[in-house]
């Protein structure tokens, strides 16, 4: 049965110190998917982001490709490869000018023969690959979304319409059962989480951070906000193309370092469907947020698997499926994630039920992850923000391996943070944010004095244009737990407008998640069994100062009166 590889975001000498333990990972978990299947791979694509910078010197950067290869290529079979370039591949960390296209044209010299190498037919866009290299019933379309020659920042691609239109005129008429893949670095559609995030310039001189966080959002809204920069400019056109190519097309692309699918039908009777899927990073154990400690919750690296069979009665059954690997040690631990299953049947995909998200992962278990959180009117900030009192319980499940329990604490400027039993900070610092290490033999206490803004003011002083009109608090839980809850006290009469959510850091997929009040307690809880690793549990309620929408069944509006009463009925009638 053929079944391909799709990497992505190798970051290929980005981060020295682990990336050699990570990408000897990636070849037995490539060894290990081999062995499973009992066959040679048919096809590997990579996404782009080989390497981490286009300033890396060639000689060094493509040989140590080279050498990856073929430890890959020893796992799974000499199997056809597809390489296109990312961002990183083009521009100085991704993200900073100048735009350099020699370290890829480096690569394909270096790999002429052994791999087919995309990004060298300038000034055209998109390639067609000969069906002669792969050999599958199917149309490979490369595309290089990373033609961004101008401007001093940025790590957005772009989708020339005429180079789409070109490729869909080499394909048209010939073969018309065969579907297309597609594949590019950027992304077609906002990714979940990350594009909500901040623009990542940590490691920046301090003038363009200053401009990036600072003077970029002044003139143009949103200019720190990562999906503003991080998009394929003409995206809806070119899926409008897609569309029109009266086929379906499966899209490839990574980018954002996470695993993700969409299915995308045509409304036409003409029309084809789109099914788009992104692969998380194969090269980088990825922090879910800059904020973060490297240590906290970090993201297994991962390629996805894309399997086909077309022996099936009522057409091609095509299975996604994300293998993640385990970074910190060769030992072979994987965990697998059903994406998505689909049966393609001409131009289009019907969805099938896909197996059932087991994707545990070998290491630590958790019996118990609690915090309690108790609300108190700030000493030190008065009636505009809430100072914490929090106690923290960890505990591992019997006979689970035990490793230290790390997790990051945030706090707005001018807030402090006090530490009592079964709680120390692990990252030598005095200032927040903190990297704290919690007891997993007691219970772990601790105060944030002005942690949270109470009122609407507040949180529009301390977050300006990302203000909103909620306050929150979070628990994120790092390892695969049998029981997980979240608590808090002391909001009184807005207990009544508090609503939860549970994310899933793997994917970026955020859930409502309901909660339960006890008003005589005052007490608002979230609890989750059998929590996944790296989840993120929130609890929300509107801020003081925030209007109570009407309608919402929170609160009656103040004029609320019920029909029967207004039209002379009594309600026992």
């Amino acid at each position: 049965m053929p079944w391909l590889v799709h990497l992505s975001d190798l970051h290929l000498l980005g981060h020295p110190a682990e990336q050699e333990t990570i990408l000897r990972s990636l070849v037995a978990a490539l060894r290990l998917e081999r062995g499973r299947r009992g066959e040679d791979a048919s096809l590997v694509c990579l996404t782009g982001d080989v390497f981490d910078s286009a300033t890396l010197p060639h000689d060094r950067a493509t040989e140590a490709f080279a050498t990856l290869l073929d430890e890959i290529h020893d796992a799974i079979g000499a199997a056809p490869t597809l390489i296109i370039p990312g961002n990183h591949d083009r521009r100085r960390a991704g993200l900073f000018l100048p735009h350099d296209t020699s370290l890829f044209d480096a690569l394909r010299a270096r790999l002429r023969g052994r791999a087919w190498v995309m990004g060298g037919e300038r000034p055209f866009l998109s390639e067609v690959v000969p069906h002669e290299v792969h050999g599958l019933p199917l149309w490979v379309v490369a595309y290089d979304s990373n033609h961004l020659p101008r401007g001093a920042i940025g790590a957005g691609g772009a989708l020339r319409q005429e180079d789409l239109l070109r490729a869909a005129a080499i394909v048209d008429g010939h073969h018309p059962d065969w579907p297309v893949l597609f594949l590019l670095h950027h992304h077609l559609i906002p990714t979940p989480l990350t594009d909500l995030g901040p623009v990542e310039v940590d490691a920046a001189p301090g003038a363009v951070r200053w401009l990036v966080e600072r003077g970029l959002p002044r003139i143009l809204a949103n200019a720190d906000r990562e999906e503003l920069f991080m998009t394929a400019l003409g995206a809806g056109t070119a899926l409008s193309t897609l569309h029109s190519m009266g086929r379906a097309v499966l899209v490839l692309h990574g980018h954002k370092h996470y695993a993700t699918t969409r299915l995308l039908k045509g409304t036409r009777g003409d029309a084809g469907d789109v099914l788009i899927v992104s692969a998380g990073s194969a090269g980088v154990a990825q922090v879910w947020r800059p904020s973060a400690h490297r240590d906290t919750a970090r993201l297994w690296p991962s390629f996805n698997v894309i399997e086909v069979d077309g022996g099936e009665a009522g057409g091609e059954r095509m299975e996604v499926e994300q293998v993640a690997f385990g970074w910190r040690a060769v030992d072979g631990d994987v965990a697998r994630r059903p994406m998505v299953s689909v049966r393609r049947r001409g131009s289009r995909f019907a969805l099938l039920e896909a197996a059932e998200d087991e994707a545990t992962e070998p290491g630590p278990r958790l019996s118990t992850n609690e915090t309690e959180v108790t609300l108190l009117p700030s000493r030190r900030h008065g009636a505009e923000r809430w100072d914490q009192e929090l106690r923290r319980r960890v505990r591992f499940a019997p006979g689970s391996p035990r490793e230290r329990y790390l997790e990051t604490v945030e706090a707005p400027s001018g807030a402090r943070l006090a530490l009592g039993p079964g709680a120390r900070r692990a990252d030598g610092r005095t200032d927040l944010p903190a990297q704290l290490e919690v007891d997993t033999e007691r219970d772990a206490h601790l105060q944030l004095e002005g942690a949270l803004a109470r009122t609407v003011t507040e949180e529009g002083r301390l977050a300006g244009a990302q203000a909103t009109p909620y306050g929150r608090v979070a628990l994120l839980n790092r390892y695969q737990c049998a029981a997980v809850s979240l608590t808090v006290r002391g909001l009184q009469g807005r207990a009544r407008t508090a609503f939860g959510s549970a994310t899933d850091l793997g994917t970026g997929l955020e859930r409502s998640i309901p909660i339960e009040a006890d008003p005589a307690a005052d007490r608002i809880r979230l609890t989750l069994a059998d929590c996944p690793p790296r989840t993120l549990i929130r609890l929300y309620w509107l801020l003081e100062d925030a209007r109570l929408p009407r309608g919402t069944g929170v609160v009656p509006p103040p004029s609320f009166e019920p029909r029967s009463a207004r039209a002379g009925v009594s309600a026992a009638s």
